[in-house]
């Protein structure tokens, strides 16, 4: 029977040990819940508005939220005409602002003219065609100025299609050749840039530099019409 009573006797330890450990963590977590103490009880205790009220952060920071949200851009979409420009002679561009301080271009500028003469004698006549397309695709970031008015700093990739053809005829012979090309160029852009934040007129003005790949180097401008909705 001594073992077995050694045995309850351990039982009964070790319940007692658990138990006076469930009672401590009771009694510490009453404690930490318990509310503060009132102090006096002869003030008032403040309301929540009345705390947001007296606190000159929560004020400030109000401030900064509504300005924010009255800086944001409703009008991010735009139409311009671009003279010259990375499209070399023009393009119809459609700009979409992308954030408060990027925006996205992709624009089309397309070209096509022929020719043809001949000698007094009509015996000799020759013609030519020649057509151009191009695809602009900039990125430019607006964060410097104000919202209508900004510096305008960016550049892109330009996709180019040059096509040729030519053919010279007599009484007894015809001649005639063709070429084609795509070509791929580089572009920057620094200028200034109007775009009212509400929708409205777009002007836009500067250097636009265009590196084409296998051709050389531009030095070129733009000059920008358009608006903003």
């Amino acid at each position: 029977m001594k073992p077995l009573s050694a045995f309850c006797l351990s039982c009964s330890c070790a319940l007692a040990y658990t138990s006076s450990l469930f009672a401590a963590e009771a009694s510490t977590d009453m404690s930490v819940e318990a509310p503060a103490p009132q102090g006096s009880g002869l003030l008032p205790e403040a309301t929540e508005g009345e705390a947001s009220a007296s606190d000159p952060t929560a004020d400030s920071d109000n401030a900064l939220g509504n300005e924010h949200a009255s800086a944001e851009r409703e009008a991010k979409n735009a139409i311009y005409l671009d003279l010259l420009g990375p499209g070399l002679f023009y393009s119809i561009n459609y700009d979409r602002i992308l954030s408060e301080d990027v925006s996205a271009r992709i624009g089309l500028s397309y070209l096509s003219f022929g020719a043809s003469a001949s000698d007094s004698s009509g015996t000799t006549s020759a013609s030519a065609e020649f057509s151009y397309w191009a695809v602009p695709l900039t990125v430019s970031y607006l964060g410097i100025g104000s919202e209508t008015n900004m510096l305008e700093l960016g550049g892109g990739a330009v996709i180019m299609n040059v096509k040729g053809s030519g053919v010279v005829e007599t009484d007894d012979t015809s001649q005639d050749a063709a070429a084609s090309a795509t070509l791929f160029a580089a572009t920057g852009m620094i200028g200034y840039r109007r775009q009212p934040a509400d929708g409205g007129f777009v002007f836009r003005i500067g250097a636009s530099p265009v590196m084409t790949f296998g051709a050389g180097f531009l030095p070129w401008g733009y000059l920008s019409l358009g608006a903003a909705f």
